[in-house]
């Protein structure tokens, strides 16, 4: 099913150039927020923020934009020789070697980045989980067209219960020392080159009956789909042997152990709650829920982080529970109730019953649309939520009142997320987090370099 090749790839030049590869990796552009876009910009001239997440300036227009002034940066980049292209095709294989937060234990993830045919949803062989917002996905479109470089991995799963790929991963790489070996605050990554034809071909038939499951990338992958077939268009060219008819991928068995999934909460803007009257939300909400209100002291963030974790606690024969957080410090509890009708909460008819059960689509569609807004058929914006990956921060924003509610959940687990997936059903924006993420700088892909 998936069409997985080798590529000459474009690398940050960091032994003639001496750069510090661990200064120059970043985070994907969904998750750089202000303060971490700054953050970047200072931590190193040559930092993928300035490629992948520029700043605007006052005064942009079509000719002077922050799309414009990273294509520039990249060229000049590449004219000083601070970025070199591959001589020859390979996949790259990439170990992550990490503790989770407040754990001890250390986990090795090992996956490797290859060139993908881009293939249209329907076909049934890449498989998204989530839906995609408009802005994000013309924001990466725009870039896309300035720079004409995949600067971005996604992150993708295959299931391969035997480990097929895994071992001719570790044989390719076995006893030969790595490209590049970076640490960043404890975590080590480890770059190999795989360019000989043998395992190549050994990989490439291996991933061929293999589905392929976006795990992060949904915006880019679609912005992909968008530009492959504006170019088709204006080139007439649609043998599926184009530059523009693949993309750059990162790819990890979805079986891999070392391989984790963290919850995104939600806090809704403060406009949302300009017109909410707490009580009618809250006997609302009674009526399929049991509710157990508590306090919770904002000014003590340890505390609260603490109070939340422990009402997120499973419960036995619970299946969907979060916490609901107020401003003015008031704490609620959210556990389904067993004779709740899933199907007249979630407009469900057409839906599978797994899907129907998930927190995520429950809170969308029946505790923010019905229960707090008032209204099932409300479409919300890019804007009118802020996803949190911490609860801290979703916390700090209803004590600033930047949010009127926060809502805190618990993670899917990967396997349920592969099986929505396998359903061909989508979860809400923004529903998932696999950790850790997959940093962009180790290689880039120009859609000039090495093609044919």
């Amino acid at each position: 099913m998936a069409d997985v090749l080798p590529f000459a790839g474009t690398r940050f030049n960091t032994k003639e150039k001496q750069l510090d590869l661990s200064k120059i990796i970043a985070p994907p552009f969904d998750i750089i927020d202000s303060v971490r876009q700054k953050d970047l910009h200072e931590r190193d001239p040559h930092n993928m923020v300035r490629l992948s997440c520029g700043f605007e300036a006052p005064g942009d227009d079509d000719l002077n934009n922050r799309y414009v002034r990273a294509a520039e940066t990249y060229k000049s980049w590449k004219a000083q020789g601070l970025l070199t292209d591959e001589q020859r095709k390979c996949f790259y294989v990439y170990e992550h070697e990490f503790t989770l937060p407040n754990h001890k234990k250390r986990f090795k993830r090992r996956g490797y980045f290859g060139l993908v045919k881009l293939q249209d949803y329907r076909s049934g062989k890449i498989r998204a989980h989530e839906l995609t917002f408009e802005e994000p996905r013309l924001d990466r479109l725009r870039l896309l067209k300035a720079c004409q470089v995949n600067l971005e991995p996604l992150f993708i799963l295959y299931k391969d219960e035997e480990h097929e790929v895994d071992r001719c991963l570790s044989t390719a790489v076995e006893g030969k020392a790595n490209e590049e070996i970076i640490d960043v605050k404890g975590d080590a990554h480890r770059l190999w080159l795989m360019h000989k034809k043998e395992p190549i071909l050994q990989i490439n038939q291996a991933m061929k009956n293999k589905r392929l499951y976006i795990a992060d990338g949904h915006h880019r992958y679609e912005t992909a789909l968008q530009y492959r077939d504006e170019m088709r268009e204006m080139t007439g060219r649609r043998d599926g042997r184009q530059p523009y008819d693949f993309i750059m991928m990162y790819l990890n068995n979805a079986d891999d152990e070392a391989l984790f999934t963290t919850a995104t909460h939600r806090v809704l803007a403060r406009d949302l709650g300009a017109d909410v009257d707490l009580e009618e939300v809250l006997d609302d909400l009674g009526e399929y829920f049991e509710i157990k209100e508590f306090k919770i002291d904002l000014a003590n963030m340890d505390k609260s982080v603490e109070l939340v974790n422990k009402h997120l606690e499973a419960k036995k024969g619970v299946k969907v529970q979060f916490v609901m957080v107020l401003p003015g410090g008031k704490g609620y509890e959210l556990r389904l109730k067993k004779a709740a009708d899933l199907d007249e909460m979630v407009d469900g008819e057409f839906m599978s019953e797994l899907l129907k059960q998930q927190d995520l689509m429950i809170l969308h569609r029946f505790v923010i649309a019905r229960g707090w807004l008032g209204n099932p058929e409300i479409e919300l914006d890019h804007d009118d939520i802020f996803y949190c990956r911490e609860i801290p921060q979703a916390l700090d924003l209803v004590r600033r009142r930047k949010g009127c509610v926060a809502f805190l959940m618990n993670p899917i687990e990967k396997e349920t997320i592969t099986q929505i997936a396998e359903n061909g059903e989508l979860l809400p924006h923004n529903s998932t987090y696999f950790y850790p993420k997959i940093q962009s700088g180790f290689v880039l892909r120009d859609l000039q370099v090495g093609f044919g």
